[in-house]
């Protein structure tokens, strides 16, 4: 098993992979990485090492999972976007596997050239799992749009001159659906506070002022990732495929009027790859 544990802006999830081993001849871009679990805490919990451990053991007890090996996971893979909690995953990590962790960077072997950037060093792992994974399994250029607590679009084009690496050209930081609706709340005085949710789509106009939020922030992003794409597309000359996942898709999804592929666990299985491609290089295999 392969453990990824994702330490976002909000939530610390955890995602226990298989498909591929070190040992096996699979290369990783070509594993499939089924998931074996999904579970997730609070990143303030993440903050506290004591506490992040103690709920971590019994988070992953509920899945089988036991610290008193230390080989509960062959390889241990971190991303994250909350320095003052990775030091907590690290910890943990060095519980369950033998191996050091693979803590996620633009350094990393991950199948993707940053050159095109100023300050590849700044780069979310998040979006360099997202990218990753696209890079490893779908036809390029792809866009890939992770629907969180903000709302980060990659664009990723085929290796250059024959290179073995594809090329993270850049993309876009927004914010999220949720995030924009409670920035309505807290901006305004009269506005509610409101949970992301689906909008029918007799609902497009909005009727009352829950009806009017939820359209713009839903329906709005959707209508965003669309102009977007399209904009891409035009600057790059040629079709990009569009990869949408994150914990919002669900609600965005239905308003999106192009082709696209849904992808819910596209991090978590970029970071498998980067994991299992830093451990082989390492090793010398």
């Amino acid at each position: 098993m392969i453990l990824v544990i994702d330490i976002g802006n909000t939530n610390i999830k955890f995602t226990g992979l298989t498909g591929c081993s070190l040992s096996g001849e699979t290369a990783p871009e070509q594993a499939d990485f089924s998931v074996l679990f999904e579970d997730r805490m609070s990143t303030e919990t993440g903050k506290d090492q004591q506490k992040f451990l103690l709920d971590a053991e019994q988070l992953l007890r509920q899945h089988g999972i036991s610290f008193s090996s230390g080989r509960a996971a062959e390889a241990v893979a971190i991303s994250s976007v909350v320095p003052a909690a990775a030091p907590a995953a690290v910890c943990l990590a060095e519980k369950l596997c033998p191996l050091p962790p693979v803590v996620i960077s633009c350094r990393s072997d991950s199948g993707l050239s940053f050159d095109h950037l100023p300050a590849p060093e700044r780069v979310g792992t998040d979006r360099i799992a997202d990218a990753a994974w696209a890079a490893a399994r779908h036809p390029l250029p792809a866009m890939t749009v992770d629907l969180g607590t903000a709302t980060t679009i990659n664009v990723i084009g085929p290796a250059e001159d024959g290179g073995d690496s594809a090329v993270f050209l850049g993309g876009m930081i927004g914010a999220g659906v949720s995030t924009s609706l409670h920035a309505l709340r807290t901006g305004t005085a009269q506005l509610p506070e409101l949970a992301p949710r689906a909008v029918p789509a007799e609902s497009l106009i909005g009727i009352d002022t829950d009806g009017c939020m939820l359209s713009s922030a839903i329906v709005g992003t959707a209508a965003m990732i669309e102009g977007l794409a399209a904009r891409v597309e035009e600057q790059l000359g040629r079709p990009v495929t569009l990869i949408l996942t994150g914990g919002n898709a669900r609600f965005v999804t239905p308003w999106i009027r192009r082709s696209f592929i849904s992808e819910p666990c596209l991090a978590p299985r970029g970071a498998a790859v980067i994991a299992l491609r830093e451990l082989k290089k390492r090793s010398g295999s």
